[in-house]
């Protein structure tokens, strides 16, 4: 699953076109599909400016779009949806062409680092803005939007995706682990003893941990502030740094064990096995929770929710840029800071799980107060909360997401059964040095 929470659906790599044609066919093509799609459409006469966004789809802002062009006379906001891989490709495509960028364009957060390397293909926010900018996000979310100095602000911070541990009662139950939330958190403080209930849970149930080793390295992974890049001089440094190595132990110790149920995640399969229970436990991003609710619908209160062990971690995000190309950069800065004030992300949060970039929410009632009851009532927004601002910076490298997919794709073999851990370790650091050689 991509980690704004669409499902992935596997297929080779996509390799990114610098061809100004590919940028032509793409945009034809998506208009000629009806992927490009006008929200409240309005009288010539009006005369209104036209702005693009480009979004993915299921991000959740057409309806606030229809809701802009409504109240807006003086602007008409087409949208245009890619899925993520092609969005990001696409933008690139535009900016090697000369031509074809949209007015406003969603990035997603493990490419901020790839698209910061080209500051004059976007506006400098600070320069758009009337008012300051700074203090109202996470520190590290902030530094992901901005250059190192802070004077250039490639993007809006829109959401981030903090993570929670759901479980499922009945299997804790039946191993005989705590079931009150915070009592289960205190017997879980890291990884090792996850691992270790693991066991004893699948020997009491005959039910696997977790649903697949891929999500269980993620979030281990995510607690580290030194994943694949340095971040000092960008090299890669994956295959010597011990984080990403025991995040790697942990995942092929829970192959190993049997405590993986080897389900890909957004799968049919893998919302089945939500519904009847085929695995113990889910280590979720916030946005992750809407897509249980609504893909696995006969799990109602079968699950709760509770910390995250070995500390916090952080899956997924976005934010909103305005490139260069736009004709209209103030009108498409007034369209960003609408799309991420506080009212579009409560209400994102209310109705999606969306976890909101501004920390000046985290206090509020909607937030602090959110149970759902179909985890049984679990103190949604105040785990989040916690978590998101325990988060600690992690640095994403320009080619973070071309490492992602390999290691991905690797760990997705060792599942398989197809190599070792060992085998699959080297495979993946061979093939990584080789594309990062060739780029």
């Amino acid at each position: 699953m991509t980690p704004h929470g669409q499902p992935r659906r596997g297929g080779p790599r996509r390799t990114w076109p610098l061809l100004a044609l590919a940028a032509l066919l793409v945009l034809a093509s998506c208009a000629e599909g009806g992927m490009i799609v006008s929200h409240g459409a309005r009288s010539a006469d009006q005369g209104p400016d036209s702005l693009v966004i480009w979004l993915w789809p299921g991000s959740g802002y057409e309806p606030f779009i229809s809701q802009y062009n409504e109240e807006h006379d003086d602007v008409q906001v087409e949208v245009v949806r890619f899925d993520s891989q092609d969005l990001h490709a696409n933008l690139q495509t535009a900016f090697a062409a000369g031509y074809g960028a949209p007015d406003v364009v969603m990035i997603d957060l493990s490419y901020m680092e790839r698209f910061k390397r080209f500051p004059s293909y976007f506006y400098n926010l600070r320069e758009l803005a009337s008012e300051p900018l700074d203090g109202r996000y996470l520190a590290w979310n902030w530094q992901q939007a901005a250059s190192p100095d802070g004077s250039f602000i490639y993007a809006l911070p829109a959401s981030i995706g903090p993570m929670t541990m759901l479980f499922r009662v009945s299997l804790y139950g039946q191993a005989g682990l705590p079931l009150d939330r915070g009592e289960l958190a205190e017997s879980l403080p890291d990884w090792d003893s996850f691992l270790k209930s693991g066991i004893s849970l699948r020997n009491r149930t005959g039910k696997p941990m977790i649903d697949n080793i891929g999500t269980l390295y993620r979030a281990i992974l995510g607690q580290a502030e030194v994943q694949y890049f340095d971040p000092e001089t960008g090299a890669f440094i994956g295959d010597t740094n011990p984080a990403v190595r025991e995040a790697w132990g942990y995942a092929v110790a829970a192959k190993v064990n049997g405590l993986s149920a080897g389900l890909q995640t957004g799968s049919t399969e893998w919302a089945v096995g939500m519904e009847q229970g085929h695995f113990a436990t889910l280590l979720a991003p916030a946005w992750m929770l809407s897509y249980v609710t609504e893909n696995s619908p006969g799990a109602v209160r079968q699950w709760n929710m509770t910390r995250l062990p070995g500390g916090a971690a952080n899956w997924g995000g976005w934010f909103f840029a305005v490139p260069r190309e736009s004709r209209h950069p103030d009108k498409a800065w007034e369209l960003i800071r609408w799309l991420t004030d506080e009212q579009r992300q409560l209400e994102l949060f209310r109705e999606q799980n969306i976890f909101p970039s501004l920390t000046t929410l985290y206090d509020y009632t909607d937030i602090r107060n959110k149970r759902d009851g179909f985890f049984m009532g679990a103190p949604v927004g105040q785990l989040l909360s916690e978590a998101a601002l325990a988060v600690r910076p992690v640095y994403a490298g320009a080619q973070q997401p071309l490492v992602e997919e390999i290691m991905e794709s690797a760990l997705q073999k060792v599942e398989n059964g197809l190599l070792s851990g060992d085998r699959a370790w080297e495979d993946a650091m061979r093939q990584i040095r080789t594309e990062l050689a060739a780029r």
